[in-house]
């Protein structure tokens, strides 16, 4: 039976693919589609493949058909053999997934180009439109030969950087640790040109590794504790998150990798860097939704950021207002000396974690020293506060002042030990869910501490502390500092409160205020994605 439907089928597409150019309207269609082109192309030619720069390639193609129809397309790819996908139309190619083309001379405007590789047999068929206006159906089967070359290794204006720490692997049926000292944990984070995050892997390799001895074959396993493995990623679709390893497809979505193998090459870029490329196959991949899938990644000539500066971790205040030592970590930038005042930057954590954790899990550090040596924002210190679970208030947590220690107690210090301004221009906040909650909260409680504050997924309403959307609306707008709230729209978290806290503010006519939502989750994949943005805005203020 399945073979019959089989056959109908095929019978059914080889009648819709094999009509050659028939320019006269399709009889019984209406509307947009009632003067479409029927093209069934039955030559291809490969022309030679022009390199674009920064690991991109124009693979150029020619098709004909018996009447003398041509189709060119130039397609835009990191790989010198056509893939698989559907590509976006340009006016030129200069980035991976899109096309240019032509029908009969006249420049392709809209439609998407689909290419699929069944063995040796490509499928290249789209719906498009021509400048002139005319529509046209291309279909494509059979053959071609793309010539193989090399890359000129051009940095690609991608970014990574590599945090270590052990390796430990809990059971969680007997909550027990298991510790592996002979290897180490290398967390490699892959930004794009914007700065926003598009990979990130947790690379197992022997203890004391730079990065380019990182270099291999890596096989994605759950619990990996040897080296020349990779932690595989995860997803919690009944809690909206998901996390670990994982790349950023074609359609802009976080994909966790389970399975599959990724390699790790080298090439000395034409400046003498070593640049670095992640090659994925075989994956098998899960999403935030829980959908399992497969894929494959190609980021090429990737730029090794590292941290200039100098961080000093769990530097402690014996603070007489919590009654207890209270930690925090900070980052001095390159060429800190102590004489020069400089500007700080008060990044909050979000609940459950800790004062290293935009250190660890944030790439806070190797972020900020490459802000600060590409101009984009001048030389600060950020200093990362314990805050526990006190959501950055007094009275939470088992009755904690922790609103008194930041402002009696910690800004006082950190002006002291570091010499950093003591003026509203000199300071700003930031931070993720209750950090973000915090940072709200600092910003228009203490409006004269702040010249710029960001908020990042954050925690809007929660009952038992003091409520924004009171605050607010009862604020003199004119004092409160250049503001900026920022959420992913699945975020399951937090989401739902923010566009009302939003709306609050927004009438209030203050002079800076920016609501950003765009697709992401409460994660910090999401979250290293603000930051940038928010150095690029510290650049209006700490020059």
């Amino acid at each position: 039976m399945k073979q019959k439907i089989l056959y109908i089928i095929c019978a059914i597409c080889a009648i819709c693919v094999t009509t050659a150019c028939d320019s006269d309207s399709i009889e019984g269609l209406n509307g947009e589609f009632s003067d479409i082109t029927f093209c069934d192309f039955t030559t291809a030619s490969v022309q030679p493949t022009v390199k674009l720069g920064k690991g991109v390639k124009a693979l150029n193609t020619q098709f004909t058909d018996a009447d003398g129809h041509n189709l060119t397309l130039t397609f835009g790819s990191k790989e010198w053999i056509l893939g698989e996908g559907s590509f976006a139309p340009v006016a030129s190619v200069s980035t991976d997934g899109t096309y240019a083309g032509s029908i009969n001379g006249a420049a392709i405007t809209e439609g998407t180009m689909d290419v699929s590789l069944v063995g040796e047999t490509y499928f290249v068929n789209g719906l498009v439109k021509t400048q002139d206006g005319k529509q046209f159906k291309t279909y494509y089967k059979g053959p071609m030969t793309f010539e193989i070359g090399e890359d000129d290794p051009e940095p690609s204006g991608y970014t990574m950087s590599i945090q270590t720490s052990t390796v430990e692997i809990m059971d969680w049926t007997t909550w027990q640790t298991t510790s592996y000292p002979d290897v180490t944990k290398y967390s490699i984070t892959i930004c794009d040109p914007n700065g926003a995050q598009v990979a990130y892997f947790d690379v197992i390799n022997g203890n004391d590794k730079k990065a380019e001895q990182l270099t291999g074959s890596y096989t994605i396993v759950s619990d990996a504790h040897d080296a020349m493995q990779i932690s595989a990623g995860y997803s919690l679709p009944d809690y909206g998150m998901a996390g670990g390893t994982a790349y950023q497809d074609a359609a802009g979505k976080m994909q966790y990798l389970t399975g599959g193998t990724v390699e790790i090459t080298t090439a000395t870029g034409i400046d003498g860097s070593t640049l670095y490329s992640f090659k994925g196959t075989g994956l098998a991949t899960v999403d935030v939704a829980g959908t399992v899938g497969s894929g494959a990644f190609n980021i090429m000539f990737v730029s090794f950021l590292d941290v200039k500066g100098t961080v000093y971790r769990d530097v402690t205040i014996n603070s007489e207002i919590i009654g207890t030592q209270m930690k925090y970590s900070v980052y001095l930038p390159e060429g800190w000396d102590g004489q020069t005042t400089l500007p700080v930057l008060y990044m909050l954590h979000g609940y459950g974690d800790d004062q290293n954790s935009w250190l660890d899990k944030g790439n806070l550090a190797a972020l900020t020293s490459a802000a600060i040596e590409a101009g984009e924002v001048g030389k600060m210190v950020v200093v990362t506060p314990d805050a526990m679970q006190t959501f950055y208030c007094n009275g939470y947590q088992n009755g904690l002042a922790y609103e008194d220690y930041f402002f009696n107690e910690l800004v006082p210090t950190i002006e002291m030990l570091f010499n950093v301004g003591k003026d509203k221009s000199m300071r700003a906040v930031g931070g993720l869910s209750m950090g973000g909650y915090g940072t709200l909260y600092y910003a228009v409680k203490h409006p004269e501490m702040f010249c710029c504050a960001y908020a990042m997924s954050p925690a809007c309403y929660i009952d038992g502390l003091p409520n924004l959307f009171e605050l607010y609306p009862a604020a003199n707008a004119a004092s409160l500092p250049d503001l900026t709230m920022e959420v992913g729209t699945e975020d399951t978290t937090v989401y739902s409160m923010c566009p009302w806290l939003a709306g609050t503010i927004q009438p209030l006519g203050l002079a800076n205020f920016e609501y950003i939502e765009r697709a992401g989750v409460h994660d910090w994949a999401f979250w290293k994605g603000c930051y940038p943005k928010f150095l690029k805005k510290l650049g209006n203020y700490f020059k």
